[in-house]
């Protein structure tokens, strides 16, 4: 009883990290409604004139980025988070290349992606009850709870996609990314690293490469 106490507390303690928090990133959190597979959830908007745009649109992408710019993420190396937002915009600026033209000034594009990392963590594997909770902020009984657990490298990224004239945003997206697993925590000290949280990235990216230009 005091265990399920303990968590309980400590749950309310850090409301930022329920499901339904926002970051401030997008406009309007209120119109995200679930989209995609059921193995592959997220919350997402759609604007009316969101499909009818241009199959090979000039587009803009602005450097990904932390937020709020003065983010920090539990005492993960600034080194590593930086290695994750260039290995984002990296990725996502070849990917888009192959199918439509990407441009290095805003002021020839039909439509800009702006991209944010708002939340980065090692979290438990699986469905708990400390899920959405970096490690480094559970304290007492429930830190305790989590050690020895096996853990999975997590981001939150959140996009938009607006469209230059008129200036228009046709998508927001928030996503909850799970890598791979970086081992067992038997401490506070983690193992993350950008190779853990590749393969989810990589997926997200696919996705949004397909949203963006898509092939038919």
């Amino acid at each position: 009883m005091k265990h399920i106490l303990a968590i309980t507390l400590c749950l309310l303690a850090f409301p930022i990290f329920a499901e339904d928090a926002s970051s401030g990133f997008l406009g309007d959190y209120a119109r995200l409604e679930k989209e995609g597979s059921l193995r592959s959830r997220y919350m997402g908007y759609a604007a009316p004139g969101a499909k009818t745009i241009s199959k090979t649109p000039v587009i803009y992408i602005a450097p990904v980025v932390r937020f709020p710019h003065d983010a920090k993420f539990g005492d993960l190396d600034d080194a590593l988070v930086d290695s994750v937002l260039a290995y984002t915009g990296q990725q996502l600026r070849s990917q888009l290349a192959v199918r439509t033209r990407v441009v290095d000034d805003q002021a020839p594009a039909e439509l800009t992606l702006d991209v944010a990392l708002t939340a980065f963590a090692a979290q438990p594997a699986g469905k708990t009850a400390l899920d959405l909770m970096p490690v480094r902020l559970i304290t007492g009984a429930a830190k305790t709870a989590v050690k020895g657990k096996d853990m999975d490298a997590t981001a939150t990224i959140e996009m938009r996609l607006s469209q230059a004239a008129p200036a228009t945003i046709l998508r927001e997206s928030m996503h909850e990314l799970v890598g791979d697993s970086i081992g067992r925590s038997k401490s506070e000290d983690t193992h993350m690293t950008l190779e853990a949280l590749k393969p989810a990235l990589d997926k997200w990216v696919a996705l949004m490469v397909n949203q963006i230009a898509p092939t038919h």
